[in-house]
């Protein structure tokens, strides 16, 4: 299977997220790069139920386009997931990073408060609210706040039992710096044993930014694995 769907993470876009995986595997593989509703050039702004919205989205994309690999960082990881619990026969494995199934409790008081400090962001970081204004426009705001507050305080949990339909091979390449999201890919495996781990060294949340070509080798042998 040929084709890999790169889903970006949250105020990101598959170009901007995906650059250096874009340019590496376009040789081989039939590359889709799909911005997420209310990000970059996706027409739909950002729902409420975002978690919700954006799976749709990309299962009607990924049936006129045809199945592939799926990967995503952060927020698209979480709905690589769920595109693969909702439409298996759509999905030849999934590649994770930046992921874990589940926010520890200690960190839940720290994901309010960066919840609070994004929405002024304006205030804090201006260099940055304006970068996400050149990306997604004017409701670059309007999708913060929405995909935030989901991520936040309804954060798509990852349990044995809600894993139980899933069917797709899971690689999950996170970096070594994140305790929690190390943790994450061990308890992740733990409910779902089909599942394969590759730690980047020196990466963190955005391991396939932080070591591109490190991330890209791996990528490169799951998805060789994959296509055997």
């Amino acid at each position: 299977m040929k084709r890999i769907y790169f889903l970006h993470g949250f105020m990101g876009t598959g170009q901007t997220h995906f650059e250096q995986q874009i340019a590496y595997f376009k040789k081989e593989y039939d590359i889709i790069v799909m911005d997420l509703p209310g990000h970059g050039t996706s027409e739909d702004a950002a729902a409420v139920e975002y978690i919700e919205q954006a799976t749709v989205s990309l299962i009607n994309r990924i049936r006129e386009t045809g199945p592939g690999h799926l990967v995503g960082l952060s927020l698209g990881a979480s709905l690589a997931i769920q595109v693969a619990l909702k439409a298996p026969e759509l999905v030849g494995g999934i590649i994770l990073t930046g992921y874990t199934p589940v926010v520890p409790e200690e960190l839940t008081d720290v994901m309010a408060q960066q919840y609070t400090y994004f929405l002024d962001i304006k205030q804090h970081e201006p260099l940055i609210a304006a970068q996400f204004e050149d990306l997604h426009g004017t409701r670059w705001q309007e999708t913060m706040q929405r995909v935030l507050h989901q991520m936040t305080f309804r954060y798509p949990t990852m349990t044995k039992q809600s894993l139980q339909h899933l069917q797709a091979p899971v690689f999950i390449l996170n970096g070594m710096v994140q305790e929690h999201e190390v943790t994450g890919a061990s308890r992740f495996q733990h409910e779902y044993p089909n599942t394969q781990i590759h730690l980047i060294p020196d990466a963190g949340h955005t391991a396939n930014l932080d070591q591109p070509d490190l991330f890209n080798h791996h990528l490169n042998r799951v998805l060789q694995q994959s296509n055997e």
